[in-house]
C-alpha cells in the first residue's frame, strides 16, 4: 500500500482543467486499497483543519495572502507535524513553478518520492506556444536579453526554474507527444524519468448527442434550425478566441444562421476587448461566463460543431468532451492540440501557419468552419470518428492502468 499525497490549490482548479485532472485521478485511485490525502491550499476555511472522508482525508489551508507557493515554509511546519517521511509516500505537485516547495519536501521527506504532472510550461503564454522560437531563445540564450524582455515580457527565470524543478523530481508526468519531446530535446530528461500519460475521461450521463435535442434546445432557449458552434475555455488570445472572433466575421458573410457559443470566465480587460470585438455580431455570439459541468454538457449535447482553436494545449479535457460528445470538430495544429487531432480523419484542422500574420490563421478558422457547415456528409463521418478516439484513447480504464503501473514501479 502506497501513501499518496495530492497537492491543490483550491481557487484556481475550480475553473481549469487541474480541477477536472483531480477528480478523475481520485477515480483511478478509488478502491486501490492505497491511503489517499488531499493537501489542499487556499481552501474554503478559516483555519488549518482536517476532514476524514469515506475513502480520503484532507488537509485544508486556508486562503493565503499572495501565492500559495509563496508560503513553503509555513506549509513545512504543518506537513512536519501531519505526515512521517516514509518509503511508500508519493507526493503528487500539479502547480508550478514550485521548486522551493520540491526541495523542500526532499529536505523533510528524503524516504519519499515526488511526482510532478506538467499542465502547462512557464513559456507557452507568453510566446503563445511557439516552440521553434522557445527553442531558439533556449539555444541562443536570448531570453535574457533586454530586448527579449521587451518584447516577449520578463520571462527570463523560466527556463532555469523548470530545470530546478524537473531535476527535483522522482518522476514526471507530461500529457502529451509534444511535451515528452520538450523534455527531452529542449530540457535534455533522461526518457526513464519521464512518464507519458494521456489524460482520461468518465463518460457524461448527460451524452445523449440528438435523442434529447429539441428538449435541450428549447431549454437555452436556442432555436432548432440554429446551428450552434461552441467554443470552451478562457477566453483568451492564447486560446485562439480573439482570432476565432475574427474568423467569425467570414463565416457570417455566408452562413446567416449561424451561433458561436463560447464558455468559459475572463479577465475584465479580456472580457472588455472581446465584447467589443463582438459587437459586429451581438446577435449571433453568446458568452456564457464560467457554466456548471452539467450544463456545459448540455451545450455539448445540441452543438453542431466543436472548436478548439487554441494556440497551445498540454492537454485539452475539452477536446475530451466533444469527442465524447460525437462532435464534429474544428481544431488548430497547435503544440498539443496536433497530436489529440488527424485533419479529415476525426477533425476539419486549421492551421495556424505564420504567426508574425495573423490573419492567415484567421482565413484557415473560417475556412474550416465554413467546410463543416456546408458538408453534412463530412460531419457525420467526423462525428462517428471523434467518438471512436475517445473511447479507444481517452478513456477513464486506460488512464487508471497507466497510474497503476506508476504506483507499483516505484519503490
Amino acid at each position: 500500500m502506497k501513501n499518496i499525497y495530492i497537492f491543490d490549490e483550491y481557487i484556481s482548479s475550480q475553473k481549469n482543467g487541474i480541477g477536472t485532472y483531480l477528480r478523475e485521478l481520485l477515480h483511478c485511485f478509488k478502491s486501490s486499497g492505497h491511503s489517499i490525502c488531499l493537501i489542499i491550499f487556499n481552501a474554503d476555511t478559516e483555519e488549518f483543519s482536517i476532514v476524514e472522508e469515506k475513502e480520503t482525508k484532507k488537509l485544508l489551508f486556508p486562503v493565503m495572502k499572495g501565492h500559495f507557493l509563496h508560503h513553503v515554509q509555513v506549509m513545512d511546519k504543518f506537513l512536519r507535524l501531519y505526515i512521517e517521511d516514509d518509503p511508500h509516500n508519493i507526493f503528487f505537485l500539479n502547480h508550478s513553478p514550485c521548486g522551493d516547495l520540491m526541495e523542500s519536501l526532499k529536505k523533510i521527506f528524503p524516504l519519499s518520492k515526488i511526482i510532478f504532472i506538467i499542465h502547462d510550461f512557464g513559456w507557452t503564454a507568453p510566446l503563445m506556444g511557439n516552440l521553434k522560437e522557445y527553442r531558439r531563445l533556449v539555444k541562443n540564450k536570448s531570453f535574457y536579453t533586454d530586448e527579449s524582455k521587451k518584447v516577449k515580457g520578463d520571462f527570463s527565470n523560466c527556463y532555469e526554474e523548470e530545470k530546478r524543478m524537473y531535476g527535483s523530481a522522482d518522476r514526471i508526468i507530461c500529457l502529451s507527444p509534444d511535451s515528452y519531446a520538450v523534455l527531452r530535446s529542449v530540457y535534455k530528461l533522461n526518457k526513464k524519468k519521464i512518464s507519458f500519460i494521456p489524460n482520461g475521461l468518465r463518460e457524461s450521463s448527460i451524452v445523449s448527442k440528438r435523442k434529447n435535442s429539441e428538449e435541450i434546445r428549447n431549454s437555452l432557449n436556442i432555436k432548432n434550425d440554429e446551428k450552434i458552434l461552441v467554443v470552451i475555455g478562457r477566453p483568451t488570445k492564447q486560446k485562439g478566441v480573439f482570432a476565432l472572433m475574427e474568423a467569425m466575421k467570414l463565416v457570417l458573410k455566408t452562413n446567416r444562421n449561424v451561433r458561436l457559443v463560447v464558455i468559459g470566465d475572463a479577465n475584465e480587460q479580456s472580457f472588455r476587448e472581446l465584447v467589443e470585438k463582438a459587437s459586429f455580431a451581438a446577435t449571433s455570439i453568446t458568452f456564457t461566463g464560467l457554466l456548471d459541468k452539467y450544463v456545459i454538457h448540455k451545450w455539448l449535447s445540441i452543438a453542431d460543431i466543436g472548436i478548439i482553436p487554441s494556440y497551445y494545449e498540454q492537454f485539452g479535457f475539452v477536446g475530451v468532451e466533444m469527442m465524447m460528445h460525437g462532435l464534429p470538430i474544428v481544431a488548430s495544429n497547435g503544440m498539443g492540440v496536433k497530436n489529440m487531432f488527424e485533419n479529415d480523419k476525426n477533425a476539419v484542422i486549421a492551421k495556424i501557419g505564420n504567426r508574425n500574420n495573423p490573419n492567415e490563421y484567421v482565413r484557415n478558422l473560417a475556412k474550416a468552419i465554413v467546410k463543416l457547415l456546408n458538408s453534412p456528409d463530412l460531419c457525420n463521418r467526423l462525428s462517428s470518428e471523434a467518438r471512436k478516439t475517445y473511447e479507444y484513447r481517452y478513456s477513464i480504464h486506460d488512464m487508471k492502468e497507466n497510474y497503476r503501473a506508476l504506483i507499483e514501479s516505484l519503490c
